[in-house]
């Protein structure tokens, strides 16, 4: 307790000292913490664009549609198996879709579509359409014969809501799949690639179109917490025969985005890395000054009898407190800034070459910051351990100190 009362009295005995070391604690902690939630938040953004709306977290396909995806290869909706979904654990909501291709076309113009046939009122937990409609309005059943067409899509077909669109496709079976649907509305997604090529239509009227009526490519999962998908997925796994379906998370699913992320996560690394060394021989700096210019003070204390030992306390409970308090005044610092940008991300430039990189990996392009707490205290941690590391050296030497040679110097 002694050693604490002395170092807490030398911390403020020189406050303009430990202001300049503790800030540069702050900084290195803000810049770290601001540097993560910005890289981790643009992970969460990927997924969410591309799985939280799209896939889903866990999908359940036929055996054997994921390497062959064809009609042929489609389920049989049966209450049988929504049942088994509703009672496995951790799943909140089944969306069923039916998803193919096709020809459409206006009257001038035509282009190849991806066509999703879905449940209206059950989309709404995962893609949720209704909310994302520019123009027109949404579907009102199952049966209604009408479209949604993604925003760009309808511009490329130069259409309009109101306007017929011819849709000509290959049905199950090898069954001939042709129609004339009304354009009810317009959608726009974060994802570009689907504003490019999107037709949604409801899910009987899909069934229909495609001659494949009570069938679905697959039933999209909503879970309670995404981190669970894997352990979801397991378990519905040995709930369903694996000769007759194939379950699957959204890292099977989705391969290439995790590779993405992984990759990116690994050059962040390194530049942070780079951040912790610079940080730490900064720290170093300004501990080895605070030390330098007490040389005589020490000098005279190990003259008078004091130990080494008691020195060398002494200072690590000095470095240990603005160390602390740093980490802690960076973690409440850093906060307001990621908070700021988590709620107005930052929009790059559609004309830029970052955001066109971006837009490849079918996100839009905005850099949205994650508040995931352990990014702030995690950073708090490696800052104050790095600084206690760095601070070894200085607080050894002191301890080791000629006591005449301090005093004449």
């Amino acid at each position: 307790m002694l050693y604490l009362k002395l170092a807490w009295r030398n911390i403020w005995r020189n406050k303009r000292r430990t202001f300049i070391t503790m800030l540069s604690i702050i900084v290195a902690v803000m810049l770290s913490s601001v540097m993560r939630t910005m890289n981790e938040g643009s992970y969460e953004q990927m997924i969410e664009n591309t799985v939280g709306i799209f896939t889903g977290y866990v999908q359940i396909h036929q055996k054997g549609y994921w390497d062959d995806k064809t009609l042929e290869n489609t389920l049989v909706s049966s209450d049988t198996l929504f049942q088994i979904i509703a009672q496995t654990p951790g799943i909140t909501k089944a969306v069923p879709r039916i998803e193919s291709y096709a020809l459409v076309a206006g009257e001038n113009q035509s282009r190849a579509a991806m066509v999703i046939g879905i449940d209206p009122e059950k989309e709404r937990s995962l893609s949720d359409p209704q909310n994302r409609i520019v123009t027109g309005s949404y579907f009102e059943d199952l049966n209604e014969r009408s479209v949604l067409l993604g925003t760009d899509l309808v511009q490329r077909l130069e259409l309009q809501v109101g306007d017929s669109l011819v849709m000509i496709g290959q049905g199950f079976r090898g069954q001939s799949a042709a129609g004339l649907y009304e354009v009810k509305g317009t959608v726009r997604f974060p994802n570009p690639e689907m504003n490019k090529s999107l037709v949604m239509m409801p899910l009987g009227t899909a069934q229909f179109f495609l001659a494949a009526p009570d069938r679905l490519t697959g039933i999209s999962l909503i879970i309670e917490d995404s981190d669970d998908a894997e352990s979801v997925t397991k378990i519905l796994s040995g709930y369903l025969s694996s000769e007759d379906y194939e379950v699957m998370d959204w890292k099977e699913l989705m391969p290439e985005l995790v590779q993405a992320i992984e990759s990116d996560r690994g050059s962040g690394l390194i530049i942070i890395m780079i951040l912790y060394v610079v940080v730490g021989f900064g720290i170093l700096g300004t501990v080895l000054m605070m030390i330098t210019e007490r040389t005589y003070e020490f000098g005279v204390m190990i003259s008078v009898g004091t130990s080494r030992f008691a020195i060398a306390m002494m200072l690590a409970f000095e470095v240990l407190l603005m160390a602390m308090a740093g980490s802690l005044v960076g973690i409440v610092a850093s906060y307001p800034i990621s908070y700021y940008f988590h709620i107005n991300p930052i929009r790059l430039s559609d004309s830029g070459d970052m955001a066109q990189v971006i837009e490849t990996f079918g996100m839009e392009p905005v850099l949205q910051f994650s508040l995931e707490p352990s990014l702030f205290y995690s950073q708090a941690i490696i800052i104050f351990v790095i600084t206690l590391i760095f601070c070894l050296i200085p607080i050894l030497k002191a301890s080791r100190l000629n006591p005449v040679k301090a005093m004449r110097s």
